[in-house]
């Protein structure tokens, strides 16, 4: 008796685990077919170049930089900027109404003051900058604006707005 008992319990168990084994299935299939369930499809912007809208401030400091990569071609690098660079100054920097330059302070550097002191001249020589739009323009008359310089060995340069792609390393 103790054998069939023991026989009866693991038929038991067994079709117990089946039962539970059909159940969940049955579950997860009805579960999937129900829309308030379903995954939500990612949010996909159309965008040409796969970058972010361009804001009208970004679009003058492509303006501008086009303006200061022309004054200065001299300093420009041609082509692709090496993979490691010598320098990176960004440049905060004001113009007003008319595209003059204000004002021009130091926002963020390695340390390297020859490449701090060709990028603030790069960007006084270039001045006056074109007109900004109206829209632009705060209370104060001016548009604030930054700007990051990429600076080569040979002490050339690009601007990041307009720069080509770094050349990959490897």
């Amino acid at each position: 008796m103790n054998t069939q008992l023991s026989q009866r319990g693991r038929v038991s168990r067994a079709a117990r685990a089946g039962w539970f084994a059909v159940v969940s299935c049955a579950l997860m299939v009805t579960g999937c077919a129900n829309p308030d369930f379903e995954p939500k499809k990612p949010l996909i912007l159309d965008l040409l170049s796969g970058q972010p809208p361009v804001s009208g401030l970004d679009q003058y400091k492509i303006v501008a930089a086009q303006r200061v990569t022309e004054v200065n071609a001299r300093e420009i690098t041609p082509g692709n900027p090496q993979p490691m660079l010598r320098s990176v100054v960004s440049l905060e920097y004001w113009v007003d109404r008319d595209g003059n330059v204000t004002g021009v302070a130091l926002y963020r550097s390695n340390g390297d003051e020859e490449a701090e002191r060709i990028a603030i001249a790069s960007l006084r020589r270039a001045s006056p900058l074109p007109a900004p739009s109206r829209a632009l323009v705060d209370s104060s008359g001016r548009v604030r604006a930054v700007e990051t310089w990429l600076f080569n060995n040979d002490g050339r340069f690009q601007l990041r707005s307009v720069a080509a792609p770094q050349i990959d390393g490897q």
